[in-house]
């Protein structure tokens, strides 16, 4: 799998990752995607530094009627005030700044961190990259000391994903979302530019709902928009949940009509049913791809590195292979409906609980194995809900970002910046149980509710059909429960992974070789070499599959 990716660094030589760029005050490699090459930014004049990655969707706001070309309009903005010019721009970006009189780096992600980015110092040196294997590639190179963090591998054996700026490196960090970070004399100080403000404000529900169709049709607008710009057609997922729906849904609405559909599970889940007939009835092309054969199972070593390690390979199920197999020189941005459930709606339903102070414990892929993690952790976080949104939501779920955009850029409007401010000031009461979801919905685009929702087993998600969707909740278990009983296959169940595993004896070896294989790596004390090898030897696939993560992490970056 070709690994695109950028890297720059000071005092370290990177010609060990191929052609390099000597900028005079620090070297750069690059080997970009470059989906949008007039968003991205580059310049340099041998004092100074300034790049970067990705896109931004409001680049009119700052260039029309200044005279100026983009580029200059970002260097100039950003070195005058970083802070106020991040919390203006709107997009996937991340990249450096780098001014060598005063020797000071500073790093940036943006708001939700759509384009992470990690950083490495010393009192010497510095490197700043998207890719976390080809840091450790230059740290090899230089001969560099660095060690595995056991702490980035309870965090996955546990909640499969990270839960602060650790990666399987101790000497490599993650910018967090909405951070930047100064750096100089191996000193770091990092500033939290943008955070998702949670303060309810009194509305009715009707001005609620204007307030949420405005605000998502405006982001429907500038990711759709961009394709358009640079002459793309529009990839959007498509699944049988709310989502993915209305992204695909409200930009036909808009006139966005060029959309290829993507979709993919078991076949015959209520994902393959329920998407197909959306895509029918809007008249877009569809493209399922069926996981049924498993072989993405085989992917881990792939996706750790695409994905940095940040999450277990797993999480993506499909989705690499998926992507893979399309032409991707026709697609700008996947547009994804990007943990927009736990956002219009709520991921608790206690708002006592909800405004709680946070906790750990909650939203873990495994409670095989127990561990107590740093409480400074929590104290970033002003509560529970919070606390899950960023982690099980954008340091978890959209670590599959990082995998995607080795394919084309990526972005989800519920994950909009100016959605998250309005849907987070509206009442808890609101929100709850996904309420003023469906209300918006059934009153702006009535059409979407013609269609079984999958999380209620394909009852259409109107209010007023609680009823039938408690009445095919209990169908569902009892139907579960009869198939566990006469060990038939179950189709209700998006990526029944078990099933797959255990009727695949390819799999199955794979794995236990895999697991032979990479435990004896030395960098595993014995106490984490215990933990690996309950989670392999008496967990569920999952539980495997985090062991798996772990043992690729560790080959990758310490073999």
């Amino acid at each position: 799998m070709e690994q695109f990716g950028w890297l720059a660094a000071k005092n370290l030589n990177i010609e060990c990752l191929g052609e390099t760029e000597d900028l005079g005050v620090c070297f750069q490699y690059r080997h970009l995607l470059n989906k949008f090459p007039e968003d991205g930014v580059f310049a340099s004049d041998g004092r100074t530094v300034c790049f970067m990655d990705g896109y931004v969707v409001n680049k009119s706001a700052f260039a029309e009627g200044t005279g100026s070309d983009w580029q200059n309009v970002f260097t100039s903005s950003i070195w005058e005030n970083t802070e106020t010019f991040l919390q203006k721009l709107r997009g996937g970006f991340c990249g450096y700044l780098y001014e060598e009189t005063e020797r000071r780096l500073t790093v940036f992600t943006d708001q939700v961190s759509n384009k992470a980015v990690y950083y490495y110092c010393t009192q010497d040196s510095w490197m700043v990259s998207n890719c976390v294997e080809f840091m450790v590639r230059v740290l090899r190179a230089n001969g560099a000391a660095y060690h595995f963090n056991p702490v980035a591998a309870q965090y996955m054996l546990t909640y499969g994903s990270m839960l602060d700026d650790s990666t399987f490196v101790r000497e490599i960090h993650r910018l967090l979302p909405g951070q930047y970070a100064d750096i100089a004399g191996g000193e770091i100080s990092t500033t939290r530019y943008y955070f998702i403000r949670h303060e309810e404000v009194s509305v009715t529900e009707e001005e609620a709902i204007e307030k949420v169709d405005a605000a998502f049709r405006e982001a429907i607008r500038r990711e759709f928009g961009k394709d358009r710009e640079y002459g793309y057609r529009h990839l959007v997922d498509l699944s049988g949940g709310l989502d993915s729906r209305m992204v695909a849904w409200v930009a036909h609405d808009m006139g966005y009509t060029d959309q290829l559909n993507l979709t993919y599970c078991q076949a015959g889940y209520a994902d393959d049913k329920i998407s197909k007939q959306i895509a029918v009835a809007l008249g877009h092309e569809y493209m399922f791809k069926s996981l049924d054969d498993a072989k993405w199972l085989y992917d881990v070593e792939d996706i750790v590195s695409m994905n940095n390690g940040a999450a277990l390979y797993s999480g993506i199920s499909g989705g690499q292979r998926c992507l893979a197999a399309l032409n991707g020189d026709r697609f700008g941005i996947e547009h994804t409906g990007m943990i927009g459930d736990a956002i219009l709606s709520t991921f608790y339903y206690d708002k006592q609980f909800n405004d709680s102070a946070p906790r750990f414990g909650l939203h873990r892929y495994s409670e095989r194995l127990q561990y107590e993690f740093d409480p400074a952790i929590l104290k970033a976080y002003p509560c529970q809900e919070m606390f899950a949104v960023y982690t099980r939501g954008i340091l978890g779920a959209q670590s599959s970002y990082m995998i995607r955009q080795h394919f084309v850029e990526t972005a989800s409007p519920f994950m909009d910046v100016d959605f998250l401010d309005t849907v987070f000031s509206l009442p808890f009461a609101y929100r709850n149980r996904h309420h003023i979801y469906l209300r918006w919905m059934k009153e702006k685009y009535p059409g979407a509710t013609r269609f079984g929702w999958e999380k209620w087993g394909g009852v259409r998600p109107l209010e007023s059909h609680i009823f039938f969707r408690k009445i095919r909740t209990t169908e569902r278990l009892l139907m579960a429960a009869a198939k566990r009983m006469l060990k038939m296959p179950d189709k209700d169940n998006m990526n029944p992974i078990d099933a797959w595993y255990d009727a695949d004896i390819g799999i199955q070896q794979f794995f236990q070789s895999y697991y032979e294989r990479e435990i004896k790596n030395e960098v595993f004390n014995n106490w984490l070499r215990d933990d690996l090898t309950e989670m392999f030897l008496k967990g569920n696939v999952t539980d495997k599959t985090m062991a798996l993560t772990v043992l690729a992490a560790a080959k990758q970056y310490f073999h």
